[in-house]
């Protein structure tokens, strides 16, 4: 789970440096998963993992496990900063890894107005110009919502158009269909779920940390979020560990 791509503000500026990560350290990231083998997958080869249906490259695994045991990575953008066009696909693009970067369609083109103090300054978002180039090029687009809310605080005729016209409207921006949904601050209940689910999405993404299992409920998955703090030592020992999973613990 990825933010900001980008140098963050100084210290002091910036309530949500953490959101943060250099491209330098992307850059070292994304060579890190090619040298040690992981096998970068988009959203739908995590579903397939779930389903307990072949991976590329082999046949099903046994019926439990984490999807780290298969070396499956998903790379999840959560927001459409433009510097994502900018710093991350760049990357991407030259290891040939999909990407999925989750829009927030009612403000493209415009500024973050939902965490503008948090992040210390106000971030370009994606406009529908490079929104469509980055479809073109194979990087997946879902919904975010139109205005970032936390939807279990808004009423339900709100609810429904944050999440059911996010997703239109991004479909007839880019022409392509949207399978892909990710909760605004990780904040969802059974209501905002099943309209998710009615809505047409595959599935869902939330901030919960851990790893993805067969079975999990594929609109409640699971990620680990990649940070400003996270040096090269800490993403490995990330990647190759449970650490992700007593961190899920210890939340609760």
């Amino acid at each position: 789970m990825y933010h900001n791509i980008a140098v963050p503000p100084p210290r002091g500026h910036a309530k949500m440096r953490g959101l943060y990560v250099t491209p330098r350290m992307f850059r070292f990231q994304m060579w890190y998963l090619r040298a040690a083998g992981f096998n970068v997958v988009s959203l739908h080869g995590i579903l397939d993992f779930i389903r307990g249906e072949a991976m590329p490259g082999g046949p099903p695994g046994p019926p439990s496990g984490r999807a780290s045991s298969s070396r499956l990575i998903a790379l999840t953008f959560d927001d459409g900063y433009m510097d994502f066009y900018e710093n991350a696909w760049p990357v991407l693009r030259s290891y040939g890894y999909p990407s999925t970067v989750f829009l927030v369609p009612g403000l493209a083109g415009e500024a973050n107005l939902w965490d503008a103090e948090q992040l210390g300054t106000r971030k370009k978002i994606l406009d529908w110009p490079k929104t469509r180039e980055l479809a073109a090029g194979g990087v997946s687009l879902g919904a975010h919502t139109n205005t970032h809310p936390f939807l279990t605080r808004i009423p339900p005729e709100r609810l429904k158009e944050e999440i059911t016209g996010s997703r239109k409207t991004i479909e007839d921006r880019i022409g392509r269909t949207v399978e892909f949904f990710c909760y605004p601050y990780g904040d969802y209940n059974a209501e905002v779920v099943r309209q998710v689910r009615e809505a047409g999405f595959l599935g869902a993404t939330s901030v919960k940390r851990g790893f993805t299992c067969r079975g999990d409920d594929p609109f409640e998955l699971k990620r680990v979020p990649v940070r400003l703090n996270t040096w090269p030592l800490s993403f490995i020992y990330k990647l190759h560990s449970d650490y992700e999973i007593r961190k899920a613990r210890n939340r609760f």
